[in-house]
């Protein structure tokens, strides 16, 4: 699939009830052919262009985008990502109207010993805070973080949106778990809290797909089925998520309709 121009401003999505099968959904489910190909892992680059893009798009952006109502929403990084990389969609949502927090826990080493509880304490906090439930969103390995937040926790959470993070299950089809079990210190079946890979929350869940991610393959993105779970597919890199203008008008688009 061709990127369209990055100078264009993504119309707005149109309505999409959870559990809708949208186009490509019913590839959700076959087992992915492993990791993105070594090309898509080298376009990765791309993600520096689409960021100058993103500067370049931000006002006009921003302009567009519904801003009501107010929520309150942690955005959760990436692996060996952290909340300067996560600024950019921080930065479009609190300037539309939203109060967007980060997860203030540093980079993300994975899921070390105390890390997971740490976030736990985090969003419980934020909640007491504010008397009411959290959108979550999560790019990568915080996706899958923001779904167990979710599992757990469903009181405090008000919605789940994941940017290119292996949702379906499938913890190998993409070119990082090697990394990160060498990181975090252990493998990926055996983390230091018990989670369940591939579990739905039981809130409204949005998984976004770039359709050139070169590190997560885009089947294993997807959100398995379920009647608040969908997925929504857009151009880009899989680095560039957190920037992209069409992974952000989805985003700023279920937090107005949740």
């Amino acid at each position: 699939m061709e990127s369209p121009p990055t100078s264009e401003i993504p119309a707005r999505p149109e309505a999409c009830p959870p559990g809708a099968q949208l186009p490509g959904d019913g590839a959700a489910f076959a087992a992915p052919p492993g990791p993105p190909g070594l090309l898509a892992y080298a376009a990765e680059v791309r993600a520096l262009a689409e960021l100058s893009a993103f500067w370049r798009q931000r006002v006009q952006l921003i302009r567009t985008l519904p801003g009501w109502p107010t929520r309150h929403v942690l955005v959760i990084p990436g692996f060996l990502s952290s909340d300067l990389a996560m600024a950019p969609l921080r930065g479009v949502l609190n300037a539309i109207g939203h109060r967007a927090e980060g997860w203030r826990l540093g980079r993300n080493f994975g899921m070390r010993p105390g890390r997971f509880e740490a976030l736990e304490q985090r969003l419980l906090g934020l909640a007491g805070q504010t008397g009411a439930p959290l959108s979550l969103v999560g790019h990568s390995l915080g996706g899958l973080l923001a779904v167990e937040l979710a599992r757990r926790h469903p009181q405090a959470v008000r919605q789940v949106i994941t940017l290119g993070s292996p949702v379906s299950g499938d913890l190998t089809s993409n070119n990082a778990w090697r990394l990160y079990e060498r990181v975090a210190g252990h493998s990926i079946g055996a983390a230091p809290v018990a989670w369940v890979p591939g579990a739905l929350p039981e809130v409204p869940f949005t998984a976004i797909v770039a359709t050139g991610d070169g590190i997560v393959h885009p089947q294993a993105a997807r959100a398995r089925p379920g009647p608040l779970s969908e997925t929504l597919d857009v151009p880009g890199s899989h680095a560039g998520l957190p920037w992209n203008p069409h992974a952000i008008r989805l985003v700023a688009d279920r937090l107005a309709r949740s």
